[in-house]
């Protein structure tokens, strides 16, 4: 076809493609721009405040430095004594009293439960940030050990704290690592969904639990649903694919927050537990 031609195509597109692409640019600015209160979706409570949670529980307050404090809440088995205890790192919404009930058929199954709120979640204060809470993760491992020997420690992880579990786990001894509802990495749960955007680059928190997996000795479980339009399950199926050995639970028809509405989950958790 002559030059002519291409020509005459590409001025007749000009403008349609340079507003395209302005869209492109404007968005893929606002969400790196405000990727923060996109992705954390906190509720603050105040620190003179009770936390709403009925089940029996501690509060444990820990000042680090003038900004941070790290608030965690244990939940309390009335088996004594207690088999271990689950160092649960909740999702990017809410705060611990959201999770509380999660916590309940831990305890059911003679275990403890420790809960931390991240940076800005709850009681917990200061910048959030990929290591602080990787660091926070650390100190509650350590609180844990006070009490328990690695090997009754269970660290689960939910949604985002899958990230925060998988890292866990690979630095810190335990009995074993339980995901629900994982990604392989931060970014891909974004290019999932808009793969026309360099997530890698824009998003500052990568969280890189298939790197992690890599140096997790203790048994790793997966739980995850066939209808999570969050995090979809095929995150799960790589990483079983990635790591061996790793017991994969998919529920049919299970969305990114109902799992434990199926009686296969808490059946297969159960036997996890029991292990």
């Amino acid at each position: 076809m002559p030059l002519k031609y291409f020509y005459t195509h590409f001025l007749k597109w000009r403008k349609p493609i340079g507003w395209l692409l302005l869209l492109y640019l404007l968005a893929g600015w606002i969400f790196y721009a405000n990727q923060d209160a996109f992705i954390f979706r906190a509720r603050v409570i105040h620190a003179d405040k009770n936390v709403a949670i009925q089940a029996p529980h501690k509060e444990i307050t820990i000042p680090i430095n003038q900004e941070d404090t790290l608030h965690l809440i244990s939940f309390i088995t009335d088996k004594a004594p207690a088999r271990g205890v689950v160092l649960y790192f909740h999702g990017n919404r809410e705060n611990v009293e959201w999770y509380a009930p999660k916590a309940d058929l831990f305890t059911q199954e003679g275990y403890e439960v420790l809960m931390m709120d991240y940076p800005g979640y709850g009681k917990s204060r200061g910048e959030i940030s990929e290591q602080k809470i990787y660091q926070w993760a650390i100190w509650a491992y350590q609180l844990a050990r006070k009490q328990f020997s690695s090997n009754e420690i269970i660290i689960y992880g939910k949604s985002l704290g899958t990230g925060v579990a998988a890292y866990l786990a690979s630095v810190k001894d335990c009995r074993q690592l339980i995901l629900e509802t994982p990604y392989t990495n931060f970014p891909a749960v974004f290019s999932y969904y808009a793969p026309i955007y360099p997530f890698k680059t824009l998003l500052q928190f990568q969280f890189p639990t298939e790197q992690f997996l890599e140096q997790v000795v203790a048994p790793i479980r997966i739980l995850h649903g066939t209808n999570d339009f969050v995090v979809a399950h095929q995150h799960s199926l790589q990483l079983a694919k990635h790591k061996k050995g790793i017991s994969l639970l998919i529920i049919k028809g299970g969305a990114h927050n109902n799992l434990f509405d199926f009686q296969l989950t808490r059946t297969t958790l159960k036997k996890w537990l029991s292990h």
